[in-house]
């Protein structure tokens, strides 16, 4: 590209050090460079510009000492995905895997229909939510149980407050969180980190920002106010807005469990009257 870091004005803000992860965040200089496409690091674009600075952070995870056995991605099937190439594959030729995201769970009980899982999944409510929304997101997160119970498993997915252990951290990768962040930004995300071996979730974040509240109050007022007497004023009453954040918050779930958009499915079902 048109640019490079610059070593004097590059330099490592932070380091955080967990069991299984250490995260570092880098203040990162990229200089003015004319000439070239630099898309893709840090400033974008091309020609000659100025000297662009932003905070970078990295996180380095210790994954598991047994790889869980991988599933072979079918494209019939809706999932996320983590691509895998194998370099020590017995043919003259690296061979491409793509192992389907999902979280490792076994039956307590193989033999039982519906059993609880060995380790169930565990999602923490961060300490800067606010408490009135405490419960919605709980829900939100647990609605997700009658799915897991289709599947054979009984109390596979569970919300909790955080720890008030002070070294509990939201940034340790054994944790899978509920976080809010304080922008103006009408959105939320469903991240989550998988081991490239095998595709196993081994963390996973949902955030929210700030005014994805606002998103569901706009999406609710224009689409059920006519038939909802609670929704026909601005702002909605709490009991309007929390069930909206529990169907946002099942959403992004979702996405951490390892799955997209079901846009196919959801345009099969007839509109009509």
């Amino acid at each position: 590209g048109g640019s490079s870091f610059d070593s004097s004005r590059t330099f490592i803000d932070r380091v955080a050090a967990f069991p299984d992860n250490v995260n570092v965040e880098v203040t990162a200089t990229a200089s003015g460079g004319g000439g070239g496409s630099t898309r893709g690091q840090l400033g974008g674009g091309g020609g000659t510009r100025p000297s662009n600075t932003g905070v970078l952070h990295h996180s380095i995870v210790l994954l598991p000492a047994k790889p869980m056995m991988g599933r072979i991605k079918d494209s019939r099937v809706g999932y996320f995905s983590t691509g895998f190439i194998d370099y020590g594959a017995p043919q003259n030729a690296a061979k491409d895997y793509e192992f389907i995201d999902r979280y490792r769970l076994e039956k307590k009980d193989p033999n039982a229909p519906l059993s609880e899982p060995v380790k169930p999944i565990v999602y923490y409510i961060g300490n800067e939510v606010p408490e009135k929304w405490h419960p919605y997101i709980k829900a939100g997160v647990e609605e997700w149980n009658a799915a897991f119970e289709a599947a054979g498993f009984k109390n596979a997915i569970r919300c909790e407050d955080a720890p008030s252990d002070p070294n509990w951290s939201a940034e340790d990768v054994r944790y899978s969180t509920i976080r809010w962040a304080p922008l103006q930004i009408a959105n939320a995300i469903g991240p989550h980190v998988s081991d490239p071996r095998s595709g196993e979730i081994l963390s996973a974040h949902v955030i929210l920002w700030h005014d994805v509240l606002k998103l569901a109050e706009e999406w609710y007022f224009a689409q059920a106010s006519p038939n909802d007497p609670r929704a026909q004023r601005i702002p909605l009453p709490i009991e309007v807005m929390g069930p909206c954040l529990k169907f946002i918050v099942a959403h992004e779930v979702g996405h951490t469990l390892g799955l997209p958009h079901n846009g196919k499915s959801s345009a099969m079902v007839p509109t009509e009257l």
